[in-house]
């Protein structure tokens, strides 16, 4: 009776046959029955869970991972939207599967390492033979378009050969030329049948196994002729001699990690919990709570000993496979995952990259810039090295540090030690504008291999006595910091404790290192686990988190009135276009401090057309680059990628910019800095956001139930094994198939390596039948409880009136939309329809009445919407979306004077409250005005932005700590508010939360 939202205790199912008994319902089955049945079911086709021991002395239970993948394979619900192969879509990025890291990054022998043509299946590293009669030996397979006619293709990048003669006769020599690619159809002899060809003499060449040089003209000279190293040539592909003649696929993940409460009440009860989804599913699907996967949560064992686990898992799955069967090609195929990054809020990402936080001087995971220089004595210490607790202080207390002191986040004192400060008693003018120009770009990037040889010289430092304060001053200075080492670390300064004599200290120490377990007696496997994952490096693979931004109500502090004011401003908002309900603006504005994320984009989108004269002009300025840079952040699809980096690039800049010129204090927190390098990041994995996170944190909800329905003895297992169950219903009322015999596994199994049966024969594979299935086939309760949503006929219409857009916007006439052959936007004037005797038809064409977008709106910066006397006839179907447009408020001196009446219970009142009253229109400055804060459909608008300004960087950033220390200084009451009074207006980059 398990169902992702749906859990029933041992006494609800007890009750739900006793009202069946007692309705006089036949064969009612008893609870042991149920469970017989489910425990055979589950040995039928669920999803296994085994017990794990981490190297830090915590038991946990997780979830086969092999067998989730399986049950994807055969789900075909989940089948088709899969990709194994990267995708050249030229400038077009809109999924992972097209994106650098994928496409380029990921090492050669963790993607799809065979293609089939024809009916030779061929590998790379392995020599082949073309068309032409040349051979080369393919490196890597991807898609892209077709030479000749539409649709795509398969094709290699490879490595030609040449032959040479030494004293050993003639062999293959393979030069590496990395602008070498060839289209797969253009392959005719496979390894195998290529040996074979020329054993039977019908080809003058060296036989395939005989590859005895590797050149690579990048290197040195003295290195350029190398030993081949990629594979056993006599042999070749591993994978060849796995597989027996069937396909092997790589399946990519994105791998997620972070705590949630295991309560329903405030108690904080943290469980660090493993989640994955599939990175080769499209865009639309990749979030859907179907598609997220549960492996293990434990409330006792630290994230990095959980990750031991996991890695062990994919370990083993690398180097075998797990055998599946492809429900769409009907053949058995073998699969094997490859993590593509690792996902997380700030300090679960820093400490996958052994980085001290946020908090350290050395504050960024991803590169070294270097903030703060002073010694600040402040609680919890990063440089604490007898802190074994396995984490940073939570990130909120970081944001919130100081905030009983109206004075910012730069403070004299300081309550941080990170970021770039730059207060009054602080650094020097040209010191602090140099740190403030490292804020604003990206550093020197860390790598993995220069943390792993940091985390080997600590372990070799540990084990000499004396060395404890040099490591915890390393540490400062190299913002490294790795929780699972420090286990390990803190066992050998224990030992020395109360000894004085040297050789006493030493001879204790080698005592302690020859008891660390057999792993950690070598220093590689003391460190992370991270950097078993192949081909990952937790600082360059840990995407930018972008959540929402914060919070608005400290900068209205103590102004009831204009708080009155903005709360009335946001209702009578119009939010056509934006795909949101009216704003709730008293809501919005009295509980700021705990909105959610869709609550945060709201705000961004609107906040210029309600802000203009509420704060400082230096604070509005940021406030308009941070809309004009949300929609970007948020953007799905990106036609050019080089274009878009670039103008995110310089979005960003100017957002920092002008946060400087309104108060450098904001450079106090770090994520600022973080932000810089999500260009990047999206160039390497796609749209920002398919690496959001919102989707794994609603799944915590989940978790939560099958947590209160643990009986707390053993959560780990309880937990787990609930999701193995809800991954059978699943699987069954999808119609994925199984096998129809048992496998040999029963629900724990001792070690991830011990496989089911797998069977070759189609004949043995099977799906539940019409019943369950048809259980999904309309919407009903169980369609809610699997989050599958199916959509049901309405009710006929007249299609004169509005018509639904290809994107679910409404259209109607008076709304502005932008379509066409030539993008442009106007105004819906008249929905067409052929046959007047068909209202209820979808409309044959649209009239719209064209509109200018090339005269700028002050102080907004963003077009007026002028129409034209000129009108246009489109097809619905060229209507790409409505657009956001917004009454120029601030030109026309629009005020609270109206009055609306209150709803309450869905009824209205005869209480009426203020309502902003728009000023008849009386020129072109008061014509509407297009919103390109707007997030649904950004894309589309992105033709329509107005050239940013060039800012003055140096200038701004050198006059910043200047401007900050005036405004420190007391001021007469009268004037107005200052940046020190105006306090957390954006933070994109949300922390760790607490219970939730």
């Amino acid at each position: 009776m398990h169902l992702p939202r749906s859990v029933f205790s041992q006494r609800q199912l007890d009750l739900f046959l006793w009202l069946l008994k007692a309705n006089d319902m036949n064969d009612v089955p008893s609870v042991d029955t149920m469970d017989s049945i489910t425990s055979r079911l589950q040995d039928l086709c669920g999803i296994r869970t085994m017990p794990h021991d981490g190297p830090l002395g915590h038991r946990f239970y997780m979830n086969n991972i092999g067998d989730i993948i399986s049950q994807e394979m055969a789900n075909p619900k989940v089948r088709r939207h899969l990709h194994f192969y990267p995708e050249d879509a030229g400038p077009k990025v809109a999924h992972a599967y097209q994106a650098n890291r994928w496409l380029h990054e990921l090492p050669d022998d963790m993607t799809t390492p065979m293609a089939r043509v024809g009916t030779q299946d061929f590998y790379i590293y392995e020599l082949a033979m073309l068309k032409s009669g040349r051979c080369c030996v393919p490196v890597r397979w991807f898609m892209a378009p077709a030479q000749e006619g539409n649709g795509q293709e398969l094709f290699a990048k490879a490595w030609p050969m040449e032959m040479y003669s030494d004293d050993d006769g003639r062999a293959w020599r393979v030069v590496k030329d990395t602008k070498y690619t060839i289209p797969a159809t253009q392959l005719i002899r496979s390894f195998p049948v290529l040996r074979m060809d020329i054993k039977n003499g019908l080809y003058d060449l060296p036989l395939p196994e005989l590859i005895r040089d590797f050149y690579d003209p990048a290197l040195e000279p003295d290195d350029q002729h190398q030993r081949w190293r990629f594979t056993n040539p006599v042999i070749g592909n591993r994978w060849r001699h796995r597989a027996k003649n069937h396909r092997v696929v790589s399946f990519p993940v994105w791998l997620y990690c972070d705590d949630t409460s295991g309560n329903t009440s405030k108690k904080w009860n943290c469980h660090n919990s493993y989640l994955f989804t599939p990175a080769g599913l499209l865009r639309s699907e990749i979030h859907k709570e179907y598609n997220i996967h549960f492996i293990c949560t434990s409330n006792i064992a630290p994230p990095l000993e959980m990750m031991d686990g996991v890695a062990a898992q994919f370990e083993h799955l690398q180097e075998h496979g797990v055998w599946a069967w492809d429900c769409e090609a009907q053949e058995p195929i073998l699969v094997f995952p490859v993590v593509l990054a690792l996902l997380g809020d700030n300090p679960m990402q820093s400490e996958f990259a052994c980085h001290i936080g946020l908090r350290g001087r050395m504050f960024c995971r991803s590169c070294w810039v270097e903030g703060f220089k002073g010694k600040r004595k402040r609680k919890g210490d990063d440089g604490d090295i007898s802190d074994d607790s396995g984490y940073e202080p939570d990130e909120e207390d970081d944001a919130n540090e100081g905030d009983d002191d109206d004075s910012g986040s730069g403070s004299d004192t300081g309550s941080q030690n990170s970021g770039v400060s730059v207060t009054a008693s602080g650094l020097a003018d040209t010191e602090a504008f140099s740190r403030l120009k490292s804020f604003v770009k990206p550093g020197t990037p860390r790598n993995a291999e220069q943390t792993k040889k940091m985390l080997s010289q600590f372990f070799e430092s540990a084990c000499q006595p004396g060395n404890m304060t040099s490591i915890k001053k390393s540490r400062t200075t190299t913002g490294v910091k790795d929780t699972f080492q420090l286990h390990f670390l803190n066992k050998l300064f224990d030992v020395t404790k109360g000894k004085r004599a040297e050789h006493t200290k030493q001879a204790a120490l080698d005592a302690a290192k020859a008891a660390l377990p057999e792993q950690g007696k070598n220093p590689n496997k003391l460190i992370s686990p991270v950097f078993r994952f192949k081909g990952l490096d937790p600082h360059t693979d840990t995407p930018v988190e972008i959540l929402h931004v914060d919070a608005i109500h400290n900068q209205l502090k103590n102004k009831k009135p204009k708080k009155d004011l903005l709360a009335t401003r946001l209702s009578c908002l119009d939010v056509s276009g934006l795909g949101l309900s009216p704003l709730p603006g008293q809501t919005l504005v009295q509980y700021a401090g705990s909105l959610v994320g869709r609550d945060f984009r709201a705000i961004a989108q609107v906040a210029p057309f309600v802000l203009y004269d509420m704060v400082t002009p230096e604070c509005f300025e940021t406030w308009k680059c941070l809309s004009k840079l949300v929609p970007l952040i948020w953007q799905p699809e990106i036609e050019d990628i080089d274009s878009f980096v670039k103008t995110l690039e310089q979005e960003i800049q100017n957002f920092l910019v002008t946060t400087a010129k309104w108060t450098s204090r904001w450079f106090n927190k770090p994520k600022f800095h973080i932000l810089v390098h999500l260009p990047d990041h999206i160039r390497r994995f796609g749209p920002a956001i398919l690496f959001a996170t919102e989707g794994f944190e609603s799944f915590n909800a989940i978790i939560r139930a099958k947590s209160v329905h643990s009986n707390r003895q053993a959560p780990s297992r309880d937990i787990a094994r609930a999701f193995g169950q809800a991954s059978r219903v699943r699987h069954l009322v999808s119609g994925g198939l199984f096998q129809k015999q048992l496998g040999e596994a029963s629900t724990d199994i001792d070690a991830c390596d011990k496989c089911r049966a797998f069977s070759f024969d189609v004949g043995t594979w099977t799906c539940a039948g019409p019943g369950p299935r048809n259980l999904l086939r309309q919407k009903s309760t169980i369609t809610s409880y699997l989050a599958k949503c199916i959509r049901t006929p309405g009710n006929p219409r007249t299609f004169n009136d509005s018509f639904i857009l290809e994107n679910g916007d409404r259209c109607s006439p008076g709304l502005q939309a932008t379509g066409g052959e030539s993008m442009t936007v106007g105004e819906v004037n008249e929905i067409v329809i052929s046959d007047s005797a068909m209202l209820s038809s979808p409309p044959s064409a649209v009239l719209l009445q064209v509109a200018s977008t090339n005269r700028a709106a002050r102080p907004y910066d963003m077009p007026y919407i002028d129409l034209l006397p000129q009108w246009t006839l489109v097809t619905p179907s060229r209507i790409r979306c409505t657009v956001n447009a917004q009454h120029p408020c601030a030109v026309a001196g629009c005020k609270d004077t109206g009055t609306r009446a209150v709803r309450q219970e869905r009824i209205a009142t005869n209480i009426s409250k203020k309502a902003i009253e728009h000023l008849p229109h009386i020129g072109p400055d008061h014509n509407p005005v297009l919103n390109l804060a707007q997030m649904r459909d950004a894309r589309f608008l992105q033709a329509f932005r107005l050239p940013p300004p060039l800012l003055p960087v140096d200038e701004t950033l050198l006059a910043s700590p200047k401007r900050t220390t005036k405004a420190k200084k007391p001021v007469p009451s009268a004037t107005v508010s200052t940046p020190a009074n105006t306090r957390r207006v954006t933070e994109l980059l949300r922390g760790r939360g607490g219970p939730s």
